[in-house]
């Protein structure tokens, strides 16, 4: 579930998106409350943060290069990146990198 806050109230929606109303919520909470849960040993998780893990180390934002291609290029790098079971931009990373190794 995640919380929305808009200007007139707080909105809380499903993972799927469908909107809580306030009573849902109060009736939610009170059934987890009444419940004889037992908790010892749970695993609290949290969302995970957005975006790509960091490639220069954790405390850093990567560096980001982006350029435009034609649409067959495009289409190529997509095709061959699925056929790798990769992305375009580890693709371009990959080419990018190799490139680089060869002219130094």
């Amino acid at each position: 579930m995640t919380k929305r806050t808009s200007k007139k109230r707080a909105e809380w929606h499903t993972r799927a998106g469908r909107t809580i109303t306030e009573a849902e919520a109060a009736k939610l909470a009170d059934q987890f409350e009444s419940e004889d849960l037992d908790l010892q040993g749970a695993r609290i998780t949290y969302p995970k943060k957005a975006g790509r893990p960091s490639l220069t180390g954790k405390a850093k934002i990567s560096p980001q290069v982006s350029f435009r291609v034609s649409e067959d290029t495009r289409a190529q790098a997509q095709r061959v990146a699925d056929e790798r079971g990769t992305s375009v931009s580890a693709l371009a990373r990959e080419a990018l990198e190799e490139l680089l190794r060869h002219t130094g």
